[in-house]
């Protein structure tokens, strides 16, 4: 006669779901390290209020408000010009002349770098 011995067919299983869960483990630390670490390059955003308009003849750039601490320069760009602002004070009209049209942006240069402060479609 032959004897079934079953006390050995559980240890397979518990040993396969130990393994299982040990990698998944594993492999959430790795991703989560990989994650984390990508976000060390984020840089600061600043917020800098700006009024653009156009007169007819001339566009004007106003500084509102904001950030303006660490903004050391600021320009206005589109597909025919790239002028720097006169003055980056708050209140100051820009005059760029002649009038701007189409896609424009302004762009702040900061001491962590450039950071787009408005950008617009003008008639």
């Amino acid at each position: 006669m032959k004897k079934d011995s079953k006390k050995d067919s559980a240890v397979s299983p518990v040993i396969g779901t130990i393994l299982l869960v040990a990698i998944t483990v594993v492999l959430v630390a790795i991703i989560s390290a990989v994650v984390m670490g990508m976000t060390g390059n984020v840089g600061q955003t600043y917020t800098v209020g700006v009024k653009v308009t156009n007169d007819g003849s001339n566009t004007i750039v106003t500084i509102t408000g904001g950030d303006l601490k660490q903004m050391t320069e600021a320009y206005i760009i589109n597909a025919s010009t790239n002028k720097k602002l006169t003055s980056i004070e708050v209140g100051i009209p820009n005059t760029v002349d002649p009038a701007l049209t189409g896609e424009t942006t302004v762009v702040g240069k900061f001491s962590t770098g450039n950071q787009t402060i408005w950008s617009g479609n003008l008639q």
